[in-house]
């Protein structure tokens, strides 16, 4: 993975017209997670960040303030740089649009441009939008607003210079033909396609209705549209045109949010086009963090999050690795205080914390605090793939990296239990304590780019230097080596008692496992909200008496659905007793009807019995997180139905389970914990298929459970996306 070169990368630049937001921090975040994974593999790097100071909404912003634009921004820019600091960003320049290097070079470039045949004079009226800086036509807005903002445009007629687009669309075209990685995600490069492919109008580039801007050199009255001016920061963050810029343009990628794909998309590389200079490499857009309930983030709403206050409370390493580690790239995510510490606890502080603190407390206590003369467990270092590491950071996906590292801190915790090294003594205790320290030493390499003041801290605690990814080679840690201050590496936190919204259930996330993909395992889910769940209905329960007389319930044993189920656990080779259909087929053959539990059980189990589906329903509010189907490791926590006493789960099995415990074994081992009750507000239920059943057959199976459910329990339902 290690290897030579340059990589550019930038994010945005943020419009300091107020305080920065969660969105800046995530969007930096990523940036500078991908910035020091290329770091780590040997290649010279330059991270650019910065602000973006003219236009009319910078203008408004500072007269708002009682204040002149320039001072105002210089006030603003500190909170930004300050966000930095705090979230641990690492970037080699910060770029200011007020800078004098990055006004002369816009001017250079424009004047350019202009020259070359590109720009004219005209004139031009539209609807304007401040909050865009861009203006819209009718058939853009949303019922006469800013699909953006939700705000009216202004009806603006001025003076302005204008860059004739059109004349670049078909190489645009051919470029990102020739290029089908310019845009990632893949599904958001055909939406900019079809728009390029329908003509581009002329673009006005100027503005003489507000003064805060670059004024052009050919004519002073006018300044340059803000966001051509914008996107030049990119060259003038590398001091174009000189040897830095020759050895770092093109830039191998702008991450950027999706609200303004369509100006780094095609605006950018045209301009770049006219001025003959080489597009760049990648245009990585990220989602939007939204709160809990999947709501966009207000002041209006009051659901802000300040995340300089978010790190100083909880630690700017907890919030990385959250964000990291729960939002795929490319996709929006939800965001919650509540859900970060549960995965500070279970996963920091429980899991890489407490395999720190008992290594070196052995180690201290055993071994007089060295690092003893011995090798790694050949049979642990099998538990670390690299690679995988490597291809999931290549293609972007950075939560399934954070995903394979930390199986390997559960290998390495999984070794201490199984080996208990308090109780050996010799050469066995040296190789096991010493697998242990050595494998700290590269899980701190592998995990700096995410959490990188807690990879310091581990390597400070195992007293080496912190290393690259060519360091990420087992028995290279030296014998005789004294560890350093031992220090606990995550306190524990306490969850906030966030607020929940009558009638609103949170979002949830649903992913299944790769492996579990390529046996067809298929799912429909749904959240069914604000539900009143009763022990009966006399309407439901004639309805389900109807459908067990209707059916023939040993032609359900034979449906080739079933038969998935089982060629399914025999696939995974793990021991399985009567599937969930089975026991609904054994009761209504011995009574006559299936049996009642509750409105929202009994509403799903006449649709699992009709179809021979297997269903499964959770109260939502008692999950942890999000939901992933996986296979067990053999760590997992389970309650079943009816118990207090956690049991282990096999390994191999299948799994439902949330950021703490298992909710249900394969198909039929409901948890308890999670069970739909009569305190039931907020129902998460899924639908599970197989090979002989397609998609559709469970999507409009799902559909029916639940318009049964909202007809018997009230509330609504929406579909959930399963990854």
């Amino acid at each position: 993975m290690s290897g030579k070169g340059k990589f550019y990368i930038t994010t945005a630049i943020d419009y300091p017209n107020s305080k920065p937001h969660l969105g800046h921090a995530y969007e930096k975040t990523v940036a500078d997670c991908l910035a020091r994974w290329h770091r780590l593999k040997g290649e010279d790097v330059f991270f650019l960040t910065g602000t973006d100071e003219h236009g009319k909404k910078i203008e408004d912003a500072a007269e708002k303030a009682g204040k002149e634009p320039k001072p105002f921004v210089d006030a603003q820019v500190k909170y930004f740089k300050e966000l930095c600091a705090k979230w641990g960003i690492s970037y080699d320049n910060f770029i200011r649009t007020t800078d004098g290097k990055h006004e002369m070079i816009c001017q250079t470039i424009f004047q350019r441009v202009l020259e070359k045949g590109d720009i004219y004079l005209g004139e031009y009226e539209g609807l304007y939008c401040n909050g865009c800086e861009r203006f819209y036509l009718e058939k853009e807005l949303d019922s006469g607003l800013c699909p953006v903002h939700m705000t009216r445009p202004a009806l603006l007629k001025e003076e302005s210079y204008f860059f004739k687009m059109n004349n670049y669309a078909s190489k645009w075209l051919e470029f990102v033909e020739k290029n089908p990685g310019f845009i990632f995600p893949l599904q958001r490069r055909q939406e900019i396609i079809n728009r390029v492919q329908e003509g581009l109008r002329d673009l006005s580039v100027s503005r003489t209705s507000f003064h805060w801007g670059i004024p052009l050199k050919n004519n002073p009255q006018h300044v340059i549209y803000v966001w051509f001016d914008a996107l030049l920061n990119y060259l003038s963050g590398i001091d174009y045109s000189s040897e830095k810029s020759k050895k770092f343009w093109p830039a191998d990628m702008h991450v950027i949010g999706k609200d303004i794909l369509w100006f780094h998309s095609v605006i950018w590389p045209i301009m770049l086009f006219s001025a003959g200079i080489e597009p760049p490499k990648k245009i990585f857009v990220h989602g939007f963090i939204n709160d809990a309930y999947g709501e966009k983030m207000s002041k209006s709403t009051g659901n802000v999050i300040d995340p300089v206050q978010l790190v100083e409370k909880y630690g700017a390493d907890s919030a990385r690795y959250y964000l990291l580690r729960e939002i795929p790239m490319g996709e929006d995510g939800n965001f919650s205080v509540a859900a970060m510490v549960e995965r500070h606890n279970s996963e920091l502080a429980n899991s890489l914390g407490n395999l720190l603190q008992r290594t070196l407390t052995l180690t201290e206590t055993r071994l007089d605090g060295t690092v003893p003369k011995a090798k790694t467990s050949e049979a642990l270092a099998k538990q670390l793939n690299l690679e995988k590491i490597g291809s999931f950071m290549e293609k972007l996906e950075v939560h399934n990296a954070l995903a394979e590292i930390f199986s390997f801190v559960t290998a390495c915790n999984r070794f201490v239990n199984e080996k208990e090294p308090w109780k050996l003594k010799g050469k066995a205790l040296e190789e096991t304590l010493y697998s242990l320290l050595d494998s700290l030493r590269i899980i701190a390499i592998l995990v700096s780019p995410f959490m990188p003041g807690s990879a310091e801290k581990i390597s400070a605690q195992l007293n080496v230097p912190l290393g690259s990814l060519n360091d990420a080679k087992f028995n290279l840690l030296k014998a005789g080596t004294k560890i350093g201050k031992k220090e606990i590496l995550f306190q524990k936190l306490e969850a906030p008692k966030e607020e929940v919204r009558e009638g609103k259930a949170r979002s949830i996330r649903v992913s299944i496992a790769p492996q579990l993909k390529e046996l067809d395992l298929k799912l429909a889910v749904a959240v069914i909200e604000n539900v009143r769940v009763k022990k009966k209905h006399e309407g439901l329960d004639k309805k389900a008496r109807e459908a067990v007389k209707a059916i023939s319930l040993k032609e359900i044993e034979k449906s080739p659905v079933i038969r998935g189920y089982l060629e399914l656990y025999d696939a995974l080779k793990v021991k399985h007793g009567k599937h969930a259909v089975a026991n609904l087929v054994e009761i209504s053959a011995q009574s006559g009807k299936l049996p009642t539990i509750n409105t929202v059980v009994d509403s799903y189990n006449l649709v699992s019995i009709k179809k021979a589906l297997i269903v499964g329903a959770h109260d939502l509010d008692k999950v942890s997180g999000n939901v992933k189907v996986k296979l067990a490791d053999g760590s997992e926590l389970y309650i079943p139905l009816g118990q207090s006493e956690a049991m282990e789960v096999p390994k191999g099995e299948y799994v439902f389970a949330d950021d703490k415990v298992v909710l249900c074994r394969m198909d039929v081992k409901q948890g308890e914990h999670t069970k739909v009750t009569n305190e039931t507000k907020n129902v998460f239920l899924y639908v599970q298929g197989n090979k002989y059943t397609p998609q559709k057959y469970i999507d409009d199976a799902l559909e029916e459970i639940c318009g049964n459910i909202v007809k018997y329990c009230g509330g609504s339902w929406r579909k959930v996306k399963v990854e």
